[in-house]
């Protein structure tokens, strides 16, 4: 009986760690993809308009969540089932998503750190007169030590808690308790 319950553990969690792995990629390459567009279409990876790729991982959590639930759980899902996935989808993804980051920052256009230094200086300028010049100088001191391997990981690292958040409300969203077998 033992030996059949580990049995079963070990081949839902190894479906847990490809559900994981075939969306977190799929979320991580369609991320790096949007920001390729945005580069493309001389939109800064940094501002404004890189917000509107929000909703990219969230889709991927939800699709995970959703076939890992239907599929290697038999239709239930428990809170902690639904963030176990949401956690390593969610940490696939950013590690995909900051390893290309650096990639492209380091191979395709070595000019994407200076651009995030300019733009942080000038965000850094506008909220001024809410800092201590002791605060200021710290910041841009922060802003001037920045490297690439620092920036793919800050973008990934926030990525990654947008993605915690997301999972904490797509596994309650998905909770859903195994049906009861009533006896006749």
């Amino acid at each position: 009986m033992e030996s059949s319950i580990s049995v079963t553990f070990a081949a839902m969690e190894g479906n847990l760690f490809r559900t994981a792995i075939h969306y977190g990629s799929y979320s991580g390459l369609a991320v790096i993809l949007f920001n390729i567009v945005l580069y493309i279409s001389n939109f800064s990876l940094f501002g404004a308009s890189s917000v509107l790729g929000i909703w990219i991982p969230v889709v991927f959590l939800v699709m995970a969540t959703r076939f890992h639930r239907d599929h290697n759980l038999g239709g239930a899902l428990q809170y902690k089932q639904g963030l176990s996935i949401g956690f390593m989808t969610t940490l696939f993804s950013v590690l995909l998503f900051g390893l290309l980051f650096y990639l492209f920052g380091t191979l395709v256009d070595n000019s994407l750190l200076d651009s995030y230094k300019v733009q942080a200086s000038a965000s850094l300028e506008e909220g001024k007169s809410l800092l201590s010049d002791k605060m200021m100088d710290k910041a841009m001191e922060s802003i001037d030590s920045m490297t690439m391997a620092s920036l793919a990981f800050s973008e990934a690292f926030n990525k990654f808690i947008g993605g915690v958040i997301a999972t904490l409300v797509i596994s309650a969203i998905f909770n859903r308790k195994p049906p009861t077998i009533q006896h006749i």
